[in-house]
């Protein structure tokens, strides 16, 4: 119960500490979209539910915080989580050189669908910015994914500890 309660608050704290925090590590030149990651995580190893509502959150607030279009970061969440399912499920996803080259197609997607609805909703072309924003992102996001999954990994122990040990007499 305790979980559901303090999802909502991690996730925020998340999006807050990836807009201030990495931003100034990386001198405002890439973002690292930690918040990314933990949606393809979510796609790897949670069920449609919780992972299609965490997406869903993680998306709003981002929303909320950066984005110039209302439902972006939504819409692309939801998109990239069920996208990552479905890789889930064909392929074997426990190698770190898929899993980075899938969380750079991802940024790549993501980086795409901005550029293309910038364009289309707003009249401002800004094509350059895949070959000076999004690629180097993919880049970066892709080298950083197998080792913040590997985390996620470890503490998810946590999450899911349980006392196997059978009853014993009194």
């Amino acid at each position: 119960m305790i979980y559901y309660l303090l999802l909502p608050v991690l996730l925020l704290l998340l999006v807050i500490v990836q807009i201030t925090i990495l931003d100034l590590f990386s001198l405002g030149w890439i973002g690292m979209e930690i918040s990314l990651i933990v949606v393809i995580y979510a796609g790897f190893h949670l069920d449609a539910l919780r992972g299609g509502i965490l997406s869903l959150i993680l998306g709003f607030f981002l929303d909320c915080l950066t984005s110039a279009i209302f439902g972006l970061y939504m819409f692309l969440y939801i998109l990239i989580f069920y996208l990552s399912m479905i890789v889930e499920g064909k392929v074997y996803a426990g190698k770190p050189v898929l899993i980075a080259s899938f969380t750079g197609l991802c940024t790549l997607l993501e980086g795409l669908v901005i550029v293309l609805l910038y364009r289309f909703v707003f009249g401002a072309d800004i094509l350059y910015a895949i070959l000076k924003i999004f690629i180097p992102q993919a880049v970066v996001v892709g080298i950083l994914s197998p080792l913040i999954l590997g985390l996620f990994q470890r503490f998810e122990v946590f999450l899911h500890a349980e006392d196997r040990r059978p009853a014993r007499r009194i």
